[in-house]
Formats: structure tokens, C-alpha cells, sequence
């Protein structure tokens, strides 16, 4: 090291140029940055969806999920999958292991080909899906003013293709499920009977009567001529005027039936906002666009589009994460800013000598800019994350480089040359400053390795990158630029002789009074030190302790249940309702909901987090009261954040029979119903709806000369509806379906009556043709690794899940289950008790690996164990921390508690190191670790404090993106405070016991050798 530091003071011009090419290279890597909202990767999640006709969920089970289910268990690389499967579909979600998301799927689809053919015929749509946790959703558009139908058409046709030219777009997806985009053909049944004839004849008739087709070529030299007849129909007046024939001679369709243009009608849902019916639309953006600048071209254009509807129509914004991103991106940027700033007044107030800032100030940006230069070529993008990331480590990029001058720096003032005390300086710290930053760095290999939930992966993977990049490149800037720009800035400093040491020595002697005090009651001070962290275990069922990362604030998505039955119109009033209750609140800035037959969803965007006027907790409190006081809502449930999210209590009884398992759930749901906060109780279980089964009579079918094929045709033309054909206007496709009145056939007995024609031209009741069976049909079957299950699920306000997850876990073995029945933990509940044991694994294996590293560095196995014997007081400030703050400990605060682990150790192996160099100089042991500590007060509390100012911005949490980075911040400033302190009394004191045991020991030894000579 000495020649390599004597190379750079000779040949300092490459050191400028390199400095030259890091801020190049780094300035134009952070200019060529993508932001996001968190890191985008691709997860082992795959989805396998088949929907078609309306087989009851009894026969898809049998006929299509059991058969995929049990294909799935003899897949290698299958963590766990469920389904649910209800009327004309299944739905199988598949959690793969991590790193074979991508050959799973294959697999699966695979699977999926080969059964295809088994599948019912009427199963007509197969996909295979993987999930990714950077979602393509960019921004979703409610269009409110016209018609649906010209809504339906505008956003189809030209606002659609508008949309998609905008560059970053990948597609423009039009949510027309709740309407209508058919021409119904509604046959009148005594105009039927009038003409004898039948609607299976009507509707054979009409599918032959809308064709288009090539009928040969004309061969020319040079050219040919394709010769086409055209006999579609365009628009329904074409179709009421199709002739029919019947018994009674021809007749023009709408002389039998009604023809009625649905299209844009409500068909099951209403979606409305402040009065008004809107139609949405959800814009995806393609991969490797930027979000930011692709939702402002986007909104460029809707703007554009809103101008040009004079007031007939407007595009208004539903739901989108940009200006959150926006506003997060902006105030992590900013902390970064802040703590960087902080960072190096703090190095001034120490040092006062503008020169020696000036060293340290010079090597945070370059430590950054490399930062940006590895995030850059290993393919990161800009997202919260990262800025997290870099905030954490503001404070501890200078600690190498603070060690390193101030060993220089302590040197000059000692009097030795400025090149020597560089060389020196350099050299004497450099073993102590590579096994801190190492220790710093080891704490992520097994946080990165560990078995956490797959949605948690990718962003320990890449805070792990990004600290160590960070704390890499802060070690070359401390080994290679630190000494040259100290060569460079303190050549011609005049205040080493003038500066007042008032202050160093005012902070050193009051720790110096403060460890003679503790040495000379050195068990008393372990007792003392006892006693507190026994205290502080104490306080530990205070913490508030949850899951979930609710990454964007500024959305909550509700929905109410309704009782069964409750018509369409019904459930509107309702949800109007929900829209007054919560537009009276001053926080919630737009609310659209969708109203459907006994569910209502409400999608609640909210002001800015600066602008809201109630606590998150006290808000959530208000809106569920508002909600539940709603007349006919039996359930309400909430998730802040995203959709789709499930409930964070969710408890899953498994057994072959619904009934005896909904008997279950009903005690389950009374025993959560006892624990106070968890609100919102309900179970998935749906009551069947009755079935009425018909056996064809073949003794019956035969004399009357029916078969099969017509009976089916028939019974489908009375009861559904019957495709016929399609007209294409302005591009859009419609469907043309034949049906009879809605309240024609609804009960049974109805059915019985109906007439069937007979193969001799004669009408018969579909009683004499079939033998009918009642029974009931599940609305839908849900399994989980292939077992049926019921799920209940609840919320929490007012308490956090382990408070919750404790009690349920004393009360869940109070629940008497039958035999072959049992009840799991599933969802948040359980994330947060494999995070946890993950967690405590994790922090066992950091510990190892830290204490291997320091048995390297300092050559003996009781020095290290000092060490690790002083980490149960960086726990009691993190205790103390979340107790007094009553943040939330999740998943970032697991990350900074492992952090923290890496951090507090370096102010050890520094402070030891230091005691052992004056003790091989032949320092006395408690003369070596006065002086020792007196040294190192100045540097520790410097990196320390310069640690906990860089992440204080991160941890005051005043702004959008705060509930993300404040975990972790609290747990790491309030360890870091608690163990600094505890650094500079604790360790000397256990340093003294151990080593002076260890002395009596080598002197007993010595004693016996001179005995026995």
C-alpha cells in the first residue's frame, strides 16, 4: 500500500483524470436512468386461466382443474399452487421456486397443450401467464359526459389508436365487460306459435343468412381478379327485414321476433362517478419505457382529446402512480441531498478546518457517481428502492475516508511531515477500515440467499447491490483519492498549529472521565448493561409489528358486500351512497365505483400526504365506519395501497365437505371476532345455487324419433342465448344472438312445459322426452394444493398483526374440528412469521460470518466475542426506537436491523484495533485502552453521527413515500445512537475484564515455567 499511495503523490495527474472520467461517466449514467416505482423483475407467480360456456363448477373441477392439479404436483420446482373454479371457469395461481419461474411456466403450459383436447369443447379460451412486480400499468382514464354507446365507440375506434402511436405505449385496453355489444334477436313466443314454426328453425335460417365468401379467381396475363359474393348484412334494419320461412308461407324476421341494438346498454355492472356513467380505460406502457416521460406524452395527448370534446365527453384520471412516484422520487432525491449535506457539516463542526472538510466533501459525490456508473451497467433503474438505498448510505460513505484523514490528520499534528503522514496514517488504519467495510458488505449474503417471500427478493437483491457498491467505492475513494487530495488541500494549511481542540478534547475527556468512572466498576456496568437490555426486552410486545409494502399511499380500493340477492339497482343506491359518505371527507380528493348484483367496489384516490388533515390509521378508521353504516352492507373489506391485495388475516380451514367446513368458519370467524381491532370478519363461502339436472329418457327419445343433437339445440335456443353471426361498423366487431324473453322460462315447472319438436313434424312437453333431478351446485370450489378450502378473512384497525397474530395463535387451538378437517395460517399472517424466522436466521448467519471476519483481523477468538457480546445493545435502541415512534416493524426494519449489524461493529473493530496497536508499542492494558478510546472518540462519533444525520431526512418521514423508508431509517438511527454510545464504555470495559484475565492467565503460566526451571 505504501508504494502503490508514494506512486499516486508522484503521478497525481492520473488520479485528476480518473476523478475527470468518474463525474463524466456518472453524470451521463444518471441522465440515462429509467425512474420507476420499485424494482421491475419477473417473479415466479404464473396464472393459468380457462373459461367457455357454463359447465357448473362441479364438472370443471372433475373435468379440468383436477386434471391440471394433478399434472402440476409431479413438476419439479412448484412451491405451492390453488385454484378456484366456478361456472365456465378455472383459475390455477402457481407459486414456483425461486429461478425457475420461467421453466415452470413452460412446464405448465405444456401441461396445459397436452389436456387441451380433454377439456370440454365449450372451454374455448387458455392462457398461461408470469407476473411481474414492476407492473406495465401506467395510468387508467374514466371517459364520463356522452352515451356509453358513443363512449364504447370513440374510445374503440380513434382515442384508442391515438393513444397507442404515443411512444412508450404498449396497448390501450378497453374495459367493456358491464356493457352491452350485441344486436339481440328476442323471439316472441306466440308469433312462433302463430306462424308454426320454432326458434331452432328461425335460428338455422338466420346463421345462413349473413355470409361473405370468395367464390374463384378470373386469371388474366399480367394480373388476376378474386371473384366474391357479399351477402352480409351491415346494420340491424337489414336484419329485420330477413324473410323466414314457415308453414305459413314467408315473413320478415321482425315480424317473429324483437330486434334490439344493446350495444353500450349496463349489462351486470354500473360503473358511475359524481352522477355520471363512465366507461374506462387502462393504458399499459412498453418495456424499458421511461414511466415518468411516457405518462406525460400520454397526458399531452388526452388533454388534447378533452379540448377537441367541447364539453361532450372528457377523459378524467382514475388511477395512476406517477405523481406519486414523482413526489417520492423527489423527496428521497432530496433526504439524499439533505443527509449528504449534513454529512459534511458535521465534519466541519468537528474538524473546524475548511481544508480537511474539503478532503471528505470531494470524495461523497465521486462515491455516488461511481454508485450510478455499477447501478448503470448492471442494468438498474431510479426507483424508491434504490433512493432508499442511497439515503442509507450517505452517512456511511465517509466513514472510511473520515478514518483514513483523521489518522493522517492526527499524525500532522503530532508534528510529522505532511507525505509521511499520509504514507503512515494510511497504512496503520488500513486493515481495520477493509474488515469494517467487509463486515459492512457480509451482511448481505445471507439476506440475499435466505428463503424471504418471492415478492421480497428482488428488493433485497438490489439494496444489497446498491449498499455495496456504495460502500465499495467509498472504500477506493478513502485508499486512493483521500490521500492525494489531502496532499493536494493541507500543503499549505496554516490552522494545524492555531486551531482551537477545545472542542475535541471537551467530548474526549467527558468520555474519558466516563470509562475511568466504568473501569473501576466494571461489573456493575455489565449489571447495569444487563439490566437494560432485560428492560428493553420488555418493552418488545410494544412494537407494532406488520408485512406488506404499501408502496403507493394514495389509492385505497374497498368493496362492500351485499346480501344475497340484492338486485343490480339496489347495489347502485348503495354505492351512491359510499360516493356521498366519502366525498364529505376533506382527505379524498375522487372516488369511481362499480356497482355489480351484491358487490359493490369502490376505487378512492386521496389528496397529497402534505395536504391530508388526519392520520393514516385515524383515516382508515372513518372511512370503514362511513362504509358499514351503509343500509343493506353486510362486509365490508379495505386494502391501502394497490388492488388485488388479500386481507392481512387470513385463516384457511381445509375438508372434503363445504357444509361441515362453512360450520368452521363460522366458529373461526367468532373467535377473531373476540380479538379487539380485527374487523371486517367474513369467510369466501357461497351458499350453491339450485340445479336442475335432466336425463335424457332413451326409451322416449327413440318412439318420438329425438335425438340427441336436436334436443340440445333446442333446449339451448329456449333458455340462452344462440350466436348467430357478426356486422363489422367503424371497425368494430358486434355479435348478433337469438334468445327468448328473460322472464319467458324462470321457474322449473315453466321448464317442464315447454315444447319440444319430434322427429314426426309434432310438438311435445320436454317433461315426456327427459327425467328431471334437484339438487344444489357450488358457486365456486376453491383448493389449495389440491385440498378444498374455505378462507376467512378479516382487517385490522387500531392494532398491528402481531399483537393479532399472538392471540390467534393462543386461541386457534380452542376451535374443535372433526376429523380430516384443519385450519392454516395463510396470507400476510403467515409472510410475517416466515419473514421473521428468516429474519432471526439471517441475523444468526451475519453474526458468523462477522465473527469470522474479526477473528481474521485480529488473530485470536476472544477479542471478536468482545465484540459480539456489546450487539444486544444496538437491539435496545431499536426497541426503544419503534416503541417511542410506533412505526411499524416489517420488512424494511428486518433489512436495517441486519444493516445494523454490519454498522456497529466497525466502531469496534476500530476502537480495539486501535487498543492493540499502543499495547504492541508497549502501552500498559488499562493506559492502552484509555488512550486508545481517547483516539478513537473523535472518528467514531464523527462516522456515527454523520451515519444517523445522512439517513435523519429518510427516518423524519414527512412525505409520499415515507411509510417505504421510515422502518428502516428509525431502526438504524436509534441503534446506531444507543450502541455509539455504548461503543466507547461498554467495549473498553469488557476489553479490560477479558484481556486482564487473560494476562493473569500468561503470567500464571510464566510463573509455572520459572517455578519448574
Amino acid at each position: 500500500m505504501d508504494k502503490v499511495i508514494l506512486f499516486l503523490l508522484k503521478r497525481k495527474v492520473i488520479l485528476y483524470l480518473c476523478t475527470f472520467l468518474i463525474v463524466l461517466t456518472g453524470i451521463g449514467a444518471l441522465f440515462s436512468f429509467n425512474v420507476e416505482l420499485v424494482p421491475k423483475t419477473n417473479l415466479p407467480w404464473i396464472e393459468v386461466n380457462i373459461s367457455g360456456g357454463a359447465l357448473p363448477p362441479e364438472e370443471m373441477v372433475e373435468k379440468v382443474t383436477k386434471k391440471i392439479e394433478q399434472e402440476l404436483k409431479s413438476v419439479a420446482g412448484i412451491k405451492s399452487f390453488s385454484s378456484k373454479t366456478g361456472t365456465g371457469f378455472s383459475g390455477i395461481s402457481i407459486l414456483a421456486e425461486d429461478g425457475e419461474g420461467e421453466k415452470v411456466k413452460q412446464e405448465t403450459q405444456n401441461i396445459v397443450n397436452r389436456l387441451r383436447n380433454e377439456f370440454p369443447k365449450v372451454v374455448d379460451t387458455v392462457t398461461v401467464t408470469q407476473t411481474n412486480l414492476g407492473d406495465e400499468d401506467l395510468i387508467d382514464y374514466a371517459m364520463v359526459g356522452a352515451d356509453t354507446q358513443t363512449m364504447l365507440t370513440l374510445l374503440k375506434t380513434t382515442i384508442k389508436d391515438r393513444i397507442e402511436s404515443v411512444p412508450g405505449v404498449k396497448e390501450v385496453v378497453v374495459s367493456e365487460d358491464g356493457f352491452e355489444n350485441k344486436v339481440a334477436i328476442t323471439f316472441r313466443p306466440e308469433r312462433l306459435t302463430a306462424y308454426r314454426t320454432t326458434a331452432a328453425d328461425v335460428v338455422g335460417q338466420l346463421q345462413g343468412a349473413n355470409w361473405k365468401k370468395a367464390v374463384g379467381i378470373l386469371e388474366n396475363p399480367g394480373f388476376d381478379t378474386v371473384v366474391m359474393i357479399d351477402n352480409s348484412l351491415k346494420n340491424v334494419e337489414e336484419f329485420k327485414a330477413i324473410l323466414i320461412k314457415t308453414p305459413k308461407g314467408k315473413v320478415a324476421l321482425e315480424q317473429l321476433a324483437t330486434v334490439s341494438d344493446l350495444r353500450g346498454s349496463v349489462k351486470d355492472a354500473i360503473s358511475m362517478t359524481e352522477g355520471n356513467l363512465f366507461v374506462q380505460i387502462s393504458v399499459k406502457r412498453a418495456a424499458g419505457s421511461d414511466l415518468i416521460t411516457t405518462q406525460k406524452k400520454v397526458e399531452e395527448v388526452v388533454r388534447q382529446i378533452n379540448d377537441e370534446g367541447g364539453g361532450n365527453y372528457e377523459l378524467r384520471v382514475m388511477f395512476e402512480s406517477v405523481s406519486f412516484i414523482k413526489k417520492a422520487i423527489t423527496n428521497l432525491s432530496r433526504d439524499v441531498v439533505i443527509g449528504g449535506i449534513l454529512a459534511i457539516l458535521v465534519l466541519w463542526v468537528f474538524l473546524r478546518n475548511w481544508r480537511v472538510t474539503m478532503v471528505i466533501a470531494t470524495t461523497l459525490p465521486l462515491s455516488i457517481l461511481m454508485t450510478f456508473i455499477a447501478l448503470k451497467a448492471a442494468g438498474y433503474n431510479i426507483d424508491m428502492v434504490v433512493l432508499i438505498s442511497l439515503s442509507l448510505s450517505i452517512g456511511l460513505i465517509v466513514d472510511a475516508a473520515i478514518v483514513v484523514l483523521e489518522s493522517i490528520y492526527h499524525l500532522r499534528e503530532k508534528g510529522m511531515q505532511l507525505k509521511q503522514a499520509i504514507v503512515q496514517g494510511s497504512k496503520e488504519v488500513i486493515a481495520p477500515v477493509f474488515a469494517s467495510q467487509l463486515t459492512l458488505i457480509i451482511v448481505f449474503l445471507p439476506l440475499v440467499v435466505a428463503d424471504f417471500e418471492q415478492w421480497l427478493k428482488p428488493i433485497l437483491h438490489t439494496i444489497a447491490f446498491t449498499v455495496t457498491s456504495t460502500i465499495l467505492a467509498s472504500t477506493i475513494a478513502a485508499f486512493l483519492f483521500v490521500p492525494i487530495f489531502s496532499e493536494r488541500f493541507l500543503q499549505h494549511d496554516k490552522q494545524l498549529q492555531t486551531r482551537s481542540e477545545k472542542g475535541k478534547n471537551r467530548v474526549a475527556s467527558l468520555f474519558q472521565r466516563l470509562l475511568l468512572l466504568t473501569l473501576r466498576h466494571r461489573i456493575l456496568t455489565l449489571l447495569v448493561a444487563l439490566a437494560v437490555f432485560v428492560g428493553a426486552l420488555s418493552l418488545f410486545p410494544l412494537i407494532k409489528i406488520g408485512n406488506g409494502l404499501n408502496a403507493n399511499e394514495n389509492q385505497i380500493f374497498a368493496t362492500l358486500t351485499m346480501p344475497d340477492g340484492t338486485s343490480l339497482d339496489q347495489a347502485k343506491t348503495a354505492a351512491v351512497e359510499a360516493e356521498k359518505a366519502l366525498r364529505e371527507l376533506s382527505d379524498v380528493n375522487q372516488v369511481f365505483f362499480t356497482a355489480k348484483k351484491e358487490t359493490v367496489e369502490l376505487n378512492i384516490t386521496l389528496v397529497t400526504k402534505s395536504q391530508r388533515t388526519q392520520e393514516k390509521e385515524e383515516f382508515m378508521q372513518e372511512v370503514n365506519g362511513r362504509l358499514n353504516a351503509i343500509d343493506g352492507v353486510e362486509q365490508t373489506s379495505m386494502t391501502f395501497g394497490f388492488s388485488g391485495k388479500s386481507a392481512p388475516i387470513e385463516l384457511q380451514i381445509a375438508g372434503e365437505d363445504l357444509e361441515v367446513s362453512r360450520s368452521i368458519s363460522t366458529k373461526v370467524e367468532e373467535m377473531l371476532g373476540s380479538i379487539p381491532g380485527v374487523v371486517n370478519i367474513r369467510n369466501d363461502f357461497e351458499r350453491g345455487k339450485e340445479k336442475v339436472t335432466l336425463t335424457p329418457n332413451q326409451e322416449a327419445m327413440s318412439q318420438l324419433q329425438v335425438d340427441s343433437d336436436s334436443l340440445d339445440s333446442q333446449i339451448s335456443v329456449l333458455l340462452g342465448e344462440q350466436p348467430l353471426s357478426t356486422i363489422s361498423q367503424n371497425g368494430i366487431e358486434t355479435s348478433i344472438v337469438a334468445r327468448f324473453p328473460e322472464t319467458w322460462v324462470t321457474h322449473p315447472d315453466q321448464l317442464q312445459q315447454i315444447m319440444i319438436r319430434t322427429g314426426t313434424g309434432s310438438q311435445v312437453p320436454l317433461h315426456e322426452l327427459v327425467d328431471f333431478h334437484f339438487s344444489k351446485s357450488p358457486i365456486t370450489i376453491k383448493h389449495e394444493k389440491g385440498e378444498q378450502i374455505i378462507t376467512v378473512s378479516a382487517e385490522l384497525l387500531g392494532t398491528d398483526m402481531g399483537t393479532v397474530g399472538r392471540q390467534i395463535n393462543e386461541k386457534l387451538g380452542t376451535v374443535e374440528l372433526p376429523a380430516g378437517y384443519k385450519i392454516e395460517i395463510a396470507g400476510d399472517l403467515k409472510e410475517q412469521n416466515n419473514t421473521f424466522t428468516q429474519g432471526i436466521i439471517v441475523l444468526v448467519a451475519v453474526v458468523s460470518l462477522i465473527y469470522v471476519i474479526m477473528v481474521a483481523q485480529f488473530g485470536r477468538l476472544s477479542q471478536p466475542f468482545i465484540i459480539m457480546l456489546s450487539l444486544p445493545m444496538a437491539l435496545v435502541g431499536v426497541i426503544l426506537g419503534f416503541v417511542v415512534t410506533q412505526r411499524t416493524f416489517g420488512e424494511m426494519a428486518m433489512i436495517g436491523l441486519v444493516m445494523l449489524v454490519g454498522i456497529v461493529v466497525s466502531n469496534a473493530i476500530l476502537l480495539i484495533d486501535r487498543i492493540n496497536l499502543l499495547r504492541s508499542r508497549g502501552m500498559g492494558l488499562e493506559e492502552a485502552i484509555v488512550q486508545g478510546t481517547h483516539d478513537r472518540v473523535r472518528p467514531v462519533i464523527m462516522t456515527k453521527l454523520t451515519a444517523i444525520l445522512g439517513m435523519l431526512p429518510m427516518g423524519l418521514a414527512v412525505a409520499e413515500g415515507a411509510e417505504l423508508e421510515a422502518p428502516l431509517a428509525t431502526g438504524v438511527i436509534a441503534g446506531l445512537i444507543f450502541h455509539t454510545l455504548v461503543t466507547l464504555v461498554l467495549v473498553p470495559v469488557l476489553y479490560s475484564i477479558f484481556e486482564g484475565l487473560r494476562e493473569k492467565r500468561l503470567a500464571r503460566k510464566k510463573a509455572h515455567r520459572i517455578a519448574d526451571l
